[in-house]
């Protein structure tokens, strides 16, 4: 199966120091994904701009996470706005040359 990268950003309202310190406190959930690698978090604090960037490995996991009560979590979350996501797939090839993190390190 092909594997797959969601990547997702918004906006977030709290101050940023609040967002930080609820990030380890929600992290574990998120390690718990089934059939994602791994997920990088982004944070742009002088945009109040968060996200993430998910290995997934296949097109089902990741259909599976967006229909979950996780990802609805943060969908439905007050606090968040502007949640965009982009999906995409890997030349695999390509980013094992370069050091990409493919491999499930579970």
């Amino acid at each position: 199966m092909a594997k797959k990268i969601l990547i997702t950003k918004f906006n977030y309202s709290m101050s940023t120091g609040e967002f930080k310190k609820i990030l380890p406190l929600v992290a574990p959930e998120f390690s718990k994904i089934p059939g994602c690698s791994w997920k990088i978090w982004l944070l742009n604090e002088d945009n109040k701009e968060a996200g993430g960037i998910y290995l997934f490995e296949s097109a089902t996991d990741l259909d599976q996470f967006l229909e979950s009560n996780l990802f609805m979590s943060v969908r439905k979350n007050k606090a968040f706005t502007n949640l965009q996501t982009n999906i995409s797939g890997i030349a695999e090839e390509a980013s094992v040359i370069t050091g990409g993190p493919l491999m499930n390190t579970a």
